[in-house]
């Protein structure tokens, strides 16, 4: 009788060890993968709204609270969506919890890194890859001038620049950022700035056009050329001309303020959305172990998205845009940069995991079983990236004569047709530059149901 008790307490110990190793791993499983996948998830119905030309639909859902969201990526994105919503003080206010929260991660702290080396990536604190620090200048920037605060705006391009400079002898520039310094600059008539800033946006979009950045817009070199003639270094001007290959004919060579009855409409669009980062995941050999090992990492799985062509008019005349930013080539090529180190890592981390679970494979099998399912549900790829972003930018300047006129953005798709349109009434200055900034994802939802 007393050996059947034991044999019967012994089934039970090990049905009780069984059931709780299954408990176990549904727990790991459902409460871990729940918090990493929230990020995922919020920002695709976020990105859904907008897609669906609902951004207030999008801005609902990222005002949201949740514990899960971190303050940076929340930040940026209840940002932008705010000035999407034409809220631009109050997108400003989230941005500054953002960058204030981003300094604050310079100093990351050993806690972090060691969960980052032993868990994952994503319990580090996200800081945003430096084109978003930049880019956040540059909508702050943004939001500043929709206020009609150019001093404001002003005061972010500094910041901006003692970031950069903060980046080591060779400063991550960025040419967009450079030429909105410029025409900033320009519209408070600090000339002297504006010009160093054109020379930076141009030397940017030369060494970099074409991966990094798109090629030098012909607008940067119109800037360029009409400020060094409005300054009078006329020896640099003629080595810029020609190299631009430019005919008089296509220069303006007096800056916009020096007409009494002329002013500047400069129009922004930030067409599109940025890409979005998934996670893959491969068997790397690591030597130290002799084995393979599987480690995440993340990846920009889709190809880039084909844009709506925007088609600028004003009273009635037909301009061109020039693409100045191509966030989505920020963004690839930010991640193939991270990538090396991503994957070191990635493997540094996988060996850690598998010496843990063999440990705990030493000191008992239920042990081993738990370290094991652990390890394979916190091996998760760090996918976090400020997806609410265009995914270009495009801009145009255009000299105008003082007064009301009728501002259209048309957009039209790659069958030609126009699928949308943004209008509005600019009033122009004599001698001042004027501003329309727009975001353009998808047509409006109100004007898709009318068609």
């Amino acid at each position: 009788m007393l050996i059947k008790r034991v044999v019967f307490q012994t089934e039970a110990v090990k049905l009780s060890s069984h059931l709780f190793c299954k408990l176990v791993l549904i727990l790991l499983s459902g409460t871990f993968l729940q918090s990493c996948a929230s990020y995922a998830s919020h920002a695709t119905s976020m990105r859904d709204g907008l897609l669906q030309g609902k951004p207030h639909l999008s801005l609902a859902i990222a005002e949201q609270k949740d514990p899960d969201q971190e303050e940076v990526i929340s930040s940026l994105d209840k940002g932008m969506l705010r000035r999407i919503n034409d809220d631009f003080s109050g997108s400003n206010q989230i941005f500054e919890v953002a960058k204030q929260e981003i300094e604050q991660l310079y100093g990351i702290s050993i806690t972090e890194n060691l969960a980052a080396l032993t868990i994952n990536e994503t319990l580090r604190g996200y800081q945003g890859d430096r084109y978003e620090q930049l880019l956040l200048h540059a909508f702050m920037a943004m939001n500043y001038i929709q206020l009609g605060q150019l001093d404001g705006a002003r005061v972010e391009m500094l910041q901006a620049n003692v970031k950069m400079m903060e980046w080591g002898d060779e400063p991550e520039e960025d040419a967009f950022l450079r030429y909105l310094e410029g025409i900033i600059y320009e519209s408070l008539n600090e000339l002297d700035s504006a010009l160093i800033s054109y020379r930076k946006a141009y030397t940017v979009y030369k060494e970099k056009g074409g991966y990094q950045y798109p090629a030098a817009p012909p607008g940067i070199k119109k800037d360029l050329l009409r400020l060094l003639a409005k300054q009078g270094l006329w020896s640099e001007y003629k080595s810029y001309k020609k190299e631009f290959n430019m005919i008089d004919g296509m220069v303006e060579h007096e800056p916009v303020k020096a007409s009494k009855n002329m002013g500047e409409l400069v129009v922004i669009l930030n067409n599109g959305l940025a890409p979005i980062r998934t996670e893959a995941a491969l068997p790397i050999y690591s030597t130290e172990v002799q084995q393979n090992l599987r480690v995440a990492f993340p990846v920009y799985r889709y190809p880039k998205r084909r844009l709506s062509t925007p088609r600028l008019f004003v009273n009635k005349k037909n301009y061109l845009m020039e693409t100045v930013a191509d966030v989505d080539a920020l963004a690839r090529y930010s991640l193939e940069q991270a990538m090396p180190g991503i994957m070191l890592r990635a493997t540094a981390r996988a060996v850690v995991k598998y010496n843990s679970q063999h440990s705990a494979q030493q000191s008992s099998d239920l042990a081993g079983l738990l370290m094991t399912i652990t390890n394979l549900v916190t091996e998760r790829a760090d996918t976090r990236s400020w997806t609410t972003l265009p995914q270009e930018i495009q801009l145009k300047r255009i000299l105008l004569p003082a007064g009301e006129h009728n501002v259209q953005i048309k957009m039209q798709n790659a069958a030609g047709q126009i699928i949308d349109v943004m209008g509005e009434q600019v009033t122009i200055y004599p001698g001042q530059s004027s501003f329309l900034i727009k975001h353009w994802a998808a047509p409006a939802a109100k004007k898709r149901q009318n068609e």
